[in-house]
């Protein structure tokens, strides 16, 4: 078990009339437990080149509803320079030069798009599905089965796949984010077919996709270069 104490120090000569020097530290733990976080994704630098929005931390990568800290900060030494955070697509706030933030994260998972296709009728050699960019061809073993395990050993860009019955490949979106809608029937637009026989491959959505906003994301008040330091202590 690891030890991991975080310390938060404000002092000023005049901000309440008086000195100020507030200090408190917590021991950070999982969730509900006295147990120690001890787990990491390391202190890296994110080096921005455009104003658009970037996902720093994925909610589908970690573990929903637990006790996660984030740490950011802005390394721009250009005080008019900015970065918006946001966390379930709503502002947090920003973060101006050399500012940073340290804060608790549910890490909110969405769901992920899932649909079968099932394999039918005759399939000959060299007839062909593709999908998301990949081309599966059938080879000498005619058969609906053969075509499946082809089907599913793929690798696809934005999906995994199994074979979870005969004839039948299920089909899982790696990323909630991807709403990649495809349509059931077996004229489908997204999966298509081709074949010299009568085979078939029959879509069915299985699982409705839900994005999950609760990524963490910045964004750049220029365009230009700028930077963001940042660490996830992980309650896994």
């Amino acid at each position: 078990m690891a030890t991991v104490n975080a310390t938060l120090t404000i002092t000023s000569p005049d901000l309440v009339g008086n000195s100020l020097n507030l200090t408190t530290t917590s021991t950070l733990t999982k969730a509900g437990t006295a147990t120690g976080l001890d787990q990491a994704v390391g202190l890296s630098r994110k080096l921005t080149s455009s104003g658009n929005t970037y996902t720093i931390f994925k909610a589908d990568d970690y573990t929903a509803d637990k006790a996660h800290k984030v740490y950011l900060k802005n390394i721009s030494a250009t005080s008019s320079e900015f970065l918006t955070i946001t966390v379930d697509d709503e502002p947090l706030g920003k973060l101006y030069a050399g500012d940073f933030a340290f804060f608790p994260w549910s890490a909110t998972n969405g769901t992920k798009a899932a649909f079968s296709v099932t394999f039918a009728a005759t399939w000959a050699d060299g007839d062909t599905a593709v999908f998301d960019g990949v081309t599966v061809t059938l080879g000498a073993t005619e058969t609906v089965a053969a075509m499946a395990i082809l089907a599913a050993a793929a690798i696809y860009p934005n999906f995994t796949a199994a074979v979870t019955s005969s004839g039948v490949v299920t089909f899982t979106a790696k990323d909630s984010n991807n709403l990649h809608l495809i349509e059931v029937g077996a004229a489908s637009d997204d999966y298509v077919v081709t074949t010299a026989g009568n085979g078939t491959g029959t879509v069915a959505r299985t699982v409705v996709p839900v994005a999950s906003a609760n990524d963490i994301k910045i964004t750049p008040s220029v365009a230009t270069a700028m930077t963001l330091e940042s660490m996830l202590i992980i309650d896994a």
